[in-house]
């Protein structure tokens, strides 16, 4: 975890909170590789812990499924939720951009930590249901190797029935193959189940976070994986779910100390009003806090220090 214990930052129940970035990188002229490094050296310089970044392999126009977060938090007032989605015929619809694309997360990974020196990197999430989970355990031992243990795997079930139904994935059965799909990276990377030579040898593996808030997926994290990854909660909620997720925690025999939480949430509102929300989600006991800010590529350095500036990250110039 770098130099996490000692820098200056934002503290909470648990101590210090990593503060990290939710950001896209698409491969279009503005955001190809010279401006995913210069980004990620920013976001380094600025004082935050990390960069993740979303997955989907395919958009649509339209979408008859409903995206699961269009309300955010304030920042000011983060008992209150504001929709920032468009309704289609009653259903919220997920933010694209026209020609949308998404890089790999893998390679992404790689570069983002050869750029920087210890920023860590992480999926937003993955849709693990997609995955053979033999060749995930290879691919994802590679990147920690390669990143210097910089990356973090979270995982999610998806919730486009198009995106899955394009990739040939079973919609109705993806909870499922989700927990047995942790369960069996988790088996492969201790032995129980190694796949021969193939799969890389005396790497540590990198921490596996269930994202989402349903029943399913905290008690997935409290059971089979590392860590839990919510988004967009209130800190009511997230508080209702942090005692759920420690009573699945108990129950299987492990401690609250065996998992790192992150609360990620869309910030919505002014930058100044950012530490209202950080510092409520940091009471809890949460380890680490993503934000997705919504920069462009003309504003980011400014957006990032002055967003630095308001949680006395002490990272400096964000160029």
């Amino acid at each position: 975890m770098s130099d996490s214990g000692t820098r200056s930052g934002v503290i909470g129940a648990r101590g210090r909170v990593e503060i990290g970035l939710v950001d896209l990188f698409d491969g279009s002229p503005e955001r190809d590789l010279a401006f995913m490094t210069q980004f990620a050296r920013a976001v380094e310089n600025a004082g935050f812990d990390g960069i993740w970044l979303p997955e989907h392999m395919l958009f649509f126009e339209r979408y008859d499924s409903v995206y699961p977060y269009p309300e955010a938090p304030l920042a000011a007032r983060p008992d209150v939720k504001e929709r920032h989605n468009k309704i289609v015929e009653g259903k919220a619809q997920v933010e694209t951009a026209p020609d949308q694309g998404l890089l790999d997360i893998f390679q992404t990974a790689v570069e983002v930590c050869a750029a920087t020196t210890r920023l860590r990197f992480g999926s937003s999430v993955l849709l693990l249901p997609l995955r053979n989970p033999r060749i995930l355990a290879r691919e994802a031992l590679t990147v920690a190797e390669l990143t210097g243990g910089r990356f973090d795997l979270g995982v999610g079930v998806g919730w486009s029935a198009e995106e899955l139904a394009a990739c040939e994935s079973d919609f109705r059965t993806r909870g499922k193959r989700c927990e047995q799909l942790v369960r069996a990276l988790t088996d492969a990377w201790g032995g129980g189940d190694r796949p021969g030579p193939a799969l890389p040898v005396g790497i540590p593996a990198p921490r596996v976070l269930v994202g989402g808030h349903s029943a399913a997926a905290i008690r997935r994290a409290g059971t089979v994986a590392d860590g839990w990854y919510p988004w967009n909660l209130t800190p009511a909620e997230l508080a209702d779910g942090l005692r759920t997720l420690e009573h699945h925690v108990e129950a299987s025999g492990r401690s609250r100390d065996d998992l790192h939480v992150i609360a990620g949430f869309r910030g919505v509102g002014e930058l100044s009003d950012l530490p209202e929300i950080v510092r409520r989600y940091a009471a809890l006991g949460v380890d680490g806090i993503n934000i997705s800010l919504r920069m462009t590529v003309d504003n980011y350095g400014e957006v990032l220090a002055e967003a630095a500036d308001a949680l006395g990250l002490g990272g400096g110039n964000a160029r």
